[in-house]
């Protein structure tokens, strides 16, 4: 058990794929929360002082319509409360709470769930059920009791869930002396919660509980985690629930600048928990972006970071044998993919050095091919403007180097294996306006994890952040090599504003129905 004095402190995360069961919400919510229990009795007979478990790995994702929602969710009480549902029956909360509640107790263990929650509604405007429903992660302390409620506050595709008017900015202290923030899957690319939390509040340490959806070539899940925890040069602790057939799969344990603990992206139904000592971070300055260097090629070694990486070869090649692009089979991982077709894009066939802009932004390359394999393209590629992720339009500024299958721009985002070897790849450019956007190194190789060996330059002056990224040595199996930014803009910080009338309208409309 770590204490404050600790210079580390050991988690765990859980890749996991939920049971459903047929039209039995309570037998899912028994099986499931019986599996954590399981987890966490493993987690802390080694030492680990915190365990995340994903995002509705409880309840899956099989959510009925919003009449049918009450027997899949519970009250939370408030952190006010001071409440230890293993112990006290004055809220009425759901079993599954009081299993988990009762575990962490047991177990002197920190636990992090995500878990549908009900709020009867008091004040109008009310849905017509009055109740309001959230997409809830809930932490307990090693005594069971609840000392954080976080309710999500960007949602993707979910009309059964309302948001907060105000989204939340929820953080916990421990025992071992580091105080963390939380949040869930989408809102990783919003400044509200994620970035206030980093930024405003200066939190070192996070805990993600996620149902990622993996979009190549930029925002496959571990890409992004790695990324994400680079940027802000925080501890990530995220939990992926497992459903490769649709796209949800990924987890790992991520040091900021000192690169990836351990991760982990299974191409087929996977479970799996990861345990990793983690360096406390000293507490950092409010600004995170302060001339930044990092050589990647000083991380843990590629066997501890990407443990698994060995076990999905065969995956891997049986994927390139079937050269399928989007699948529901379920031996195989589905991909979505970015339109390449709406960046501004140039071939890439031998050594160049090459500028290429899309409305003002503009990415320069330093490129040296010293091997080339016909198999595979690759493609310079640069985007400045509007995308939509799921219902949500977002501006974005993205450039690198992408691996296409052949000469046609709709073909890249291909994830193959490629024997090209670059003995450089050089991108520098300059972003504007950068104070509440998320900026990231995005990097991947064929099996869906970051690469290696690259550095990262970074430094600020005024309202613009300089950006100098290049390889260490020489490199083969290239998916992607880029930087990728998402604005806050004004409209974007108040869209949880927005989403909250929406998902009020959408849930009165749904209760007429």
């Amino acid at each position: 058990m770590s204490t404050s004095n600790s210079t580390t402190y050991i988690a765990a995360v859980v890749e996991y794929p939920p049971i459903y069961i047929t039209n039995n919400i309570e037998l899912t919510l028994k099986t499931n929360s019986d599996a954590y229990v399981k987890h966490i009795e493993t987690a802390s007979k080694q030492n680990a002082d915190i365990i995340v478990f994903p995002e509705v790995g409880l309840t899956t994702v099989h959510f009925p319509e919003r009449e049918e929602m009450q027997n899949w969710t519970t009250i939370i009480p408030s952190i006010e409360d001071n409440y230890t549902s293993c112990i006290q029956d004055t809220i009425e909360v759901s079993e599954t709470l009081k299993k988990i509640s009762c575990a962490a107790r047991q177990n002197e263990i920190y636990v992090v769930i995500n878990i549908a929650e009900k709020l009867p509604c008091t004040e109008d405007p009310c849905p017509k059920d009055k109740v309001f429903y959230y997409n809830t992660n809930v932490v307990f302390d090693r005594t069971g009791k609840i000392i954080a409620r976080y309710r999500k506050a960007n949602l993707f595709l979910e009309p059964q869930f309302n948001v907060t008017a105000i989204p939340e900015v929820v953080t916990f202290d421990t025992d071992f002396g580091v105080k963390f923030g939380t949040f869930i899957c989408f809102d990783i690319l919003f400044y509200k919660p994620a970035l206030q939390l980093t930024r405003a509040y200066e939190v070192t340490d996070i805990v993600f509980p996620t149902a990622w959806f993996s979009e190549a070539p930029f925002l496959t899940a571990v890409q992004t985690q790695a990324g994400w925890s680079f940027a802000e040069n925080v501890n990530l602790l995220a939990s992926g629930y497992n459903r490769p057939a649709f796209g949800n799969t990924g987890s790992g344990i991520y040091l900021g600048r000192k690169g990836v603990g351990k991760a982990i992206l299974p191409f087929t139904k996977h479970e799996e928990m990861l345990i990793y000592e983690v360096p406390k971070i000293r507490k950092r300055s409010k600004s995170n972006h302060i001339d930044h260097h990092h050589d990647h090629s000083k991380d843990h070694d590629e066997e501890t970071m990407f443990h698994s990486e060995k076990h999905v070869h065969d995956e891997l090649r049986k994927r390139r044998e079937s050269n399928t692009r989007a699948n529901n089979d379920n031996d195989k991982l589905y991909l979505l993919y970015d339109k390449i077709k709406t960046f501004e894009t140039f071939p890439l066939e031998t050594n160049v050095t090459k500028t290429v802009c899309q409305n003002n932004f503009c990415c320069e390359f330093r490129i040296e091919i010293v091997a080339i394999d016909p198999s595979t393209k690759y493609r310079l590629v640069v985007f400045n403007g509007i995308r939509l992720y799921g219902i949500v339009e977002a501006g974005v500024r993205a450039c690198g180097v992408v691996q296409c299958l052949n000469d046609s721009i709709s073909s890249c985002g291909s994830t193959q294996e490629s024997k090209t070897v670059f003995s450089n790849i050089e991108i520098t450019t300059t972003l504007h306006d950068y104070t509440n956007n998320l900026i990231m190194p995005s990097t991947l190789n064929p099996h869906l994890l970051p690469l290696r060996n690259w550095t990262y330059n970074e430094h600020t002056h005024d309202n613009h952040v300089h950006i100098n990224m290049f390889l260490n040595n020489n490199m083969d199996n290239v998916v992607t090599f880029g930087v990728y930014s998402k604005k806050n803009n004004a409209s974007d910080v108040s869209f949880n504003a927005i989403n909250y009338f929406v998902t009020l309208l959408m849930s009165l409309l749904l209760m007429k129905l």
